[in-house]
């Protein structure tokens, strides 16, 4: 079984953020020209031309959730388990916070009240609720999260703590092994209720996308191209079609719709697809380097679209033509994330990174880098290897 081997300095890949930006539209979309609509009181809009195509949108998650699964692996090549962590949380954090903060100062003034009983209660947030938000573990304490948006953030730090695990215990060397038995227990779990324990862990409805990810990060190189592999990215997508089905029906009878099992396995075999191009580097985009841009944008767009939209469709909706209200409404939240991005980001990761290297370096448990498997220092037992640098994900959410 051979190693996986991954470059010291991997090249920005503009293919992933052109998917990220298709991905976080994609939600953007589904939310205020569907989901606002259809449930719960959060948008008062109804886009019927454009519903229909536009609710297949929450598929932009599953999309994400590749994208991370690609990346972080990556990440782990040459970390401890201290660097990997002071890098997550550099990523996450500083974008985050402002937007948590802007939700809920207009959550705060003009979101629901007494007089709005239309008015979705999510729309609201207190400031117990706020605290709890700003650290990003709101679902861990069973505290509402102040956008809903930010429910996928909890699948990626689980995620990231798997990957701690991983590089803690020098497993990654035995990727294959761990993506094997992380199936198995997907295919324990999935009936689970998903409020248990080990379910709650490894997140059986989403893992697929993320094992699949971390597969199409080994196949780039062809010397890591086994059958083993392909076998387990085969299982991750047959899994994949599996919860998507389920939960297209979950959400149809909970929006009072019908999703169609076609579109949606065919746009679950779509990202597949799109990834096997790119790891095969069938498809690359090397000479766009101006789709960096859009990448960029997507992580703090994410985090900031929902609530905040939805608090001014509320307000001001009924002043505007809905379709200029969506096209405004778009460029404001587009503009805003660059804002966030160019003003936050860019000045204080990196301010944020070196205070966090000097509060962890007396912290020295785990620090054993793991090594770039397959060179010399690896199959000596050395735990010297490269630096893995990692492109940037979405929390998604993705993050």
């Amino acid at each position: 079984m051979p190693q996986a081997s991954l470059p010291s300095s991997p090249k920005r890949q503009y293919e992933l953020d052109l998917l990220r930006f298709a991905a976080a539209l994609a939600v953007v979309l589904f939310h205020y020209t569907f989901r606002g609509y259809a449930a719960d009181g959060y948008s008062p809009i109804a886009y019927p031309e454009l519903a229909p195509y536009t609710k297949y949108g929450y598929l932009g998650v599953e999309l994400f959730f590749i994208i991370s699964g690609y990346v972080i692996l990556l990440s782990t090549y040459g970390k401890t388990v201290r660097q990997f962590f002071v890098s997550r949380v550099t990523r996450l954090y500083p974008a985050f916070w402002v937007a948590c903060t802007l939700t809920f100062v207009v959550e705060r003034l003009w979101g629901k009240g007494p007089a709005d009983p239309a008015m979705a209660s999510n729309l609201e947030a207190s400031f117990r609720q706020y605290a709890y938000n700003m650290t990003m573990l709101q679902d861990f304490f069973g505290v509402t999260a102040i956008d809903g948006a930010y429910w996928s953030l909890s699948i990626e730090i689980t995620f990231y703590f798997i990957i701690s695990l991983l590089i803690g215990y020098r497993l990654i060397r035995h990727i294959d092994v761990m993506l094997v038995l992380w199936l198995g227990c997907v295919f324990v779990t999935g009936s689970l209720p998903a409020t248990a324990p080990f379910a709650y862990l490894l997140f059986p409805q989403y893992a697929p996308y993320f094992i699949a990810g971390m597969v199409f990060q080994l196949l780039q190189q062809p010397a890591q191209r086994t059958y083993l592999r392909y076998l387990i990215l085969f299982t991750s997508y047959h899994l994949a079609v599996q919860n998507s089905l389920a939960q297209a029906e979950l959400l149809g009878s909970t929006y009072h719709t019908v999703f169609s099992p076609l579109v949606v396995v065919s746009i679950i075999t779509l990202f597949y697809l799109s990834f096997m191009l790119i790891a095969l580097r069938i498809v690359t985009l090397n000479r766009f380097a101006w789709l960096a841009w859009l990448g960029v944008v997507t992580y703090p767009l994410y985090l900031l679209h929902s609530n905040i939209a939805f608090v001014a469709f509320h307000r001001i909706g009924h002043l505007f033509n809905k379709y200029l209200l969506l096209g405004l409404t778009l460029i404001v939240m587009i503009g805003a994330a660059y804002l966030i991005h160019f003003f936050v980001e860019r000045p204080f990761t990196k301010k944020l990174r070196s205070y966090l290297q000097q509060l962890l370096v007396q912290f020295d448990t785990w620090n054993i880098r793991e090594p770039v498997l397959g060179d010399a220092s690896a199959r000596r037992g050395g735990a010297s290897g490269g630096h893995g640098a990692a492109a940037d994900e979405v929390s998604s959410a993705k993050h």
